[in-house]
């Protein structure tokens, strides 16, 4: 595919384009009009590594191979093809804690104007993508879904959010690992289960989005690290790790903590979430003080700036950041 995409343009239509299209996301849709088929920014990419080493396919997929090796996948991982991670990410999206099928209904217009706005070239969920909540070890409200329609109704939305962001790197969490915690408390080894991708994408295994315990990338200010959440306090898990940090899974807790020891300067940052606090399955909040932030989080060249989701007395989105 690769091979016949690329040869669908001259060496001297693809020095046009990418010179004229800086940006992969403009470049792409350059490319998608002159062919009439769908060209991806992670096909952009990696035509502009091929042009930059003189067309030469065999230095251009080694230096790819190189790059694969950012992490050690663990057990359970479910890695897809994440060659679009970026040498030096300049602007990184972080959607937060979604817990589909319990979402805000305005998450969709909400998050494709934060990438509109800000053009990320890279896209990570903190995790907690589904809500599980008919599996859950607690008890479950007889009033929601069973697990299988559950199921089916995020699976209609993760279908939607798949659309307006193809590759997306997202973190092992408590409510999207259910099905291997189920497992594992009853015995059943985790070969014996589908994959992440399997299960919420069975028409077509989502290849763009990949599943790990955690994401460390580098950024103009040092390394970040996405995790789902954090061991002991954000800045001392920060500090541990040397580098700066991005956690969700606490629904009431959003924006950075900065920190310096004698030689740099590192933060820690929540998310936020982007659930419908309304819904039955966060019930067990109605009585608490601390309710849920809705928005999403930005890293700008290395530093973190917090999107909130701004509702009307409705409790929806007022339609602008």
């Amino acid at each position: 595919m690769r091979g016949s995409l690329i040869r669908l343009f001259t060496r001297e239509q693809h020095a046009a384009i990418l010179h004229n299209n800086p940006s992969n996301k403009d470049a792409a849709a350059a490319y998608s009009k002159a062919c009439g088929k769908p060209i991806s920014r992670q096909n952009v990419r990696h035509w502009r590594q091929w042009f930059a080493n003189d067309f030469n396919f065999a230095k251009t997929d080694k230096q790819l191979a190189v790059k694969r090796v950012l992490r050690n996948p663990q057990p359970g991982d479910d890695l897809g093809d994440y060659g679009f991670i970026p040498d030096e990410a300049k602007a990184i999206m972080v959607i937060g804690d979604i817990h589909a099928p319990y979402h805000h209904p305005d998450i969709l217009p909400f998050l494709r104007a934060v990438r509109d706005q800000f053009n990320p070239d890279l896209v990570v969920q903190i995790g907690d993508e589904v809500d599980y909540h008919a599996m859950s070890f607690h008890d479950s409200d007889p009033n929601l879904d069973s697990a299988g329609v559950e199921l089916e109704k995020a699976r209609k939305f993760l279908s939607k959010l798949h659309s307006d962001f193809p590759e997306v790197l997202v973190l092992h969490s408590n409510h999207g690992s259910m099905v291997h915690r189920k497992a594992k408390h009853c015995g059943i080894p985790v070969a014996m289960i589908k994959s992440y991708r399997d299960t919420l994408f069975p028409q077509h295994g989502a290849p763009g989005w990949s599943w790990a315990y955690e994401w460390r990338i580098p950024t103009p200010m040092n390394d970040v690290l996405f995790r789902h959440q954090k061991s002991g306090t954000l800045l001392a898990d920060a500090a541990h790790n040397a580098c700066n940090l991005v956690v969700g899974h606490e629904h009431g807790l959003f924006g950075a903590e900065y920190a310096a020891s004698s030689d740099r300067l590192y933060w820690g940052a929540n998310t936020g979430c982007l659930i419908d606090r309304k819904s039955y399955a966060f019930a067990y909040g109605q009585n608490t003080g601390k309710k849920p932030i809705i928005g999403c989080l930005m890293v700008l060249n290395g530093r973190p700036v917090s999107v909130p989701m701004l509702l009307d007395s409705a409790g929806r989105w007022v339609g602008k950041l």
